[in-house]
C-alpha cells in the first residue's frame, strides 16, 4: 500500500518518493547543520501535538469546534515531518512502512 499523489499531467507516485521531500530535508540540514534531525524531530513532536488538538476538536473535547479536514491537515505535516526526518536520517521509510504493513495489523 502506497499513499499515492497524482495531479492532472502527472502519473500517480508514492509519496514517500516526492522529490519535495528530498528539497526540504536538504534546505533543513543546509540551515540546522548537526542539529537538523534534532529540530525536525521536535517538529515532529509539535505537529503530533497539533493533529490531537484537532482530533480532540472534532471529537467535542474542546472548547473550539472543528472538522475532519483540520485533522487531515495535520496528519498530513506529520507524515511530512516523519519522511523529512527519515531522510536526514538517511532511513528508507517506505521500506520500513512496507515491512510494517506486512507484519499484518496487531
Amino acid at each position: 500500500m502506497h499513499l499515492l499523489l497524482q495531479g492532472p499531467k502527472e502519473q500517480a507516485r508514492p509519496v514517500m518518493d516526492d522529490e519535495r521531500l528530498d528539497a526540504i530535508a536538504q534546505a533543513t540540514r543546509r540551515r540546522d547543520g548537526d542539529c537538523a534531525a534534532t529540530f525536525v524531530g521536535l517538529m515532529l513532536a509539535e505537529e503530533v501535538g497539533e493533529a490531537i488538538q484537532q482530533l480532540r476538536r472534532v471529537l467535542g473535547h474542546a472548547r473550539q469546534p472543528a472538522g475532519p479536514e483540520d485533522v487531515g491537515a495535520e496528519l498530513a505535516d506529520v507524515v511530512i515531518s516523519a519522511a523529512v526526518l527519515a531522510r536526514l536520517l538517511d532511513v528508507d521509510l517506505s521500506s520500513h512502512i512496507e515491512q510494517k504493513l506486512a507484519e499484518g495489523v496487531r
